[in-house]
């Protein structure tokens, strides 16, 4: 209705334009006739005595054809006119403009007039033709008639193109919510058609395929975080309740009271720090964290993760390489939440020294094109390909590590935290030879 109202507004005023212009040419065509009919009134009138019979016949056939209801008036410059000589709409300013100008024209309602000027020998005369446009108004009143009907033609025409356009144009957009309305929580793998189109419903249907993509995961996610969460608590606490029910289940020793607490002790230790990474691991999806971000130096926030590292762990050999950084420092700057980036490098760094058995672990840090970039490289067991692609999923872990104390929510918490930076991160592993984790994130636009 809008395009229609729109469009018709546009046909108005074209038929406007085109009924005014017409008018204006019909009224300038009607005053040049009567400027032609008044100087040959003039000259048959004033130069009569000075024609011959057959110049006078000629013009008379010629020129002398009364218009319908033609008033020719004839009156003497610089004398007033006596009563009654002139109409209404003929008054004495007009005798003047016709004397100060030599030309004048005048419209009354229907009568249009032209007033010239003529020089004779007897004197100047004021020579005034009048009449009403009749053919001209035909022509004017056929024209409304004809534009008053395009207009309304048009504007059903138009109304008609619309809604066909509109029902064509957004019958894939209909079928897109047909589709949509069919998706709930029990069925979000369906998607939406997308038949890989460039235009505007094409992308549309693209991006809300990619939309349920990352809610399906997130839920897939979620679910696998509760079961294998809950299992990973309850493993502590059973043993936990288990220790303090054998040592209430009877007398015991002194020394067996003890053993007893130390297992209570190792397995709320366990506990307690499992909690903590399960609390890093959901803190680092939250979003006010992005609130938070500061230009960030990459290269000092390593060296302040490997300093406390070192500390924590006297026996560890960790060495930074910083032979590939750029030669501006401010290239090496991030935009980014400096704690949640220093617990993904902590993360990084304790499982490349934990699983490498005490080797050495390189840390190399790159800032060349528009991502810096960090590797952290071990000389440990490796990962099997077939775990490669899981290493990433919360609490999972390869077979060859289980004998090695861990949780596995590390990596999972690293690839939240380079998330939310917009970065991205890969591994690269070889068994018995090490492992690889690169981290890119963007830097810092100025």
């Amino acid at each position: 209705m809008t395009f229609t109202l729109a469009t018709g507004g546009l046909l108005v005023g074209i038929c406007l334009t085109i009924y005014f212009l017409f008018q204006q040419y019909i009224r300038g065509d009607f005053y040049q006739e009567l400027e032609q009919r008044a100087r040959t009134a003039a000259v048959f009138q004033l130069e009569e005595d000075e024609l011959s019979n057959r110049v006078y016949n000629d013009i008379r056939s010629k020129h002398l054809q009364k218009l319908p209801s033609e008033q020719e008036f004839l009156i003497p410059l610089g004398h007033p006119p006596g009563e009654n000589v002139l109409p209404e709409f003929l008054d004495a300013a007009f005798l003047q403009a016709v004397g100060q100008k030599r030309y004048a024209e005048r419209h009354a309602g229907k009568i249009f007039a032209v007033g010239i000027r003529y020089e004779d020998n007897q004197g100047d005369f004021a020579v005034i033709v009048a009449a009403p446009n009749e053919e001209g108004a035909s022509e004017i009143a056929s024209l409304r008639r004809i534009l008053i009907f395009v207009v309304l033609g048009g504007i059903v025409v138009i109304f008609l193109i619309a809604r066909w356009y509109a029902k064509l144009a957004l019958a894939p957009l209909n079928a897109i919510i047909r589709q949509m309305e069919n998706i709930d929580a029990n069925n979000l793998f369906l998607r939406i058609e997308d038949e890989k189109t460039q235009d505007e419903i094409g992308r549309v249907a693209h991006a809300f395929n990619k939309l349920l993509d990352r809610i399906e995961t997130s839920i897939e996610t979620q679910i696998n975080f509760i079961s294998n969460a809950s299992h990973e608590l309850k493993t502590p606490l059973t043993a936990m309740l288990g220790e303090i029910g054998l040592a209430m289940s009877g007398n015991r020793s002194r020394e067996e009271y003890r053993q007893c607490l130390a297992q209570v002790e190792k397995q709320a230790e366990t506990l307690k720090n499992l909690t903590i990474r399960l609390l890093r691991l959901a803190q680092a999806g939250v979003s006010e964290d992005g609130k938070a971000f500061l230009p960030v130096r990459i290269d000092e926030l390593l060296v302040d993760v490997v300093e406390e590292f070192n500390q924590a762990n006297p026996d560890s050999h960790i060495l930074l390489h910083f032979e590939s950084l750029p030669e501006e420092a401010l290239e090496l700057e991030i935009k980014a939440n400096p704690n949640l980036l220093k617990i993904a490098f902590a993360n990084l760094i304790d499982n490349a020294w934990k699983f490498s058995g005490g080797k050495q672990v390189d840390v190399f840090l790159e800032g060349l094109g528009p991502f810096i970039s960090i590797r952290v490289s071990d000389r440990g067991l490796g990962i099997p390909p077939d775990a490669m692609g899981k290493i990433f999923d919360p609490f999972f872990r390869a077979e060859n590590v289980m004998s090695i104390h861990g949780f596995g929510v590390g990596l999972p918490l690293v690839k939240k935290i380079v998330h939310i930076h917009d970065g991205q991160v890969e591994a690269h592993s070889k068994v018995g030879e090490g492992t690889s984790i690169t981290i890119r994130l963007p830097k810092r636009q100025f």
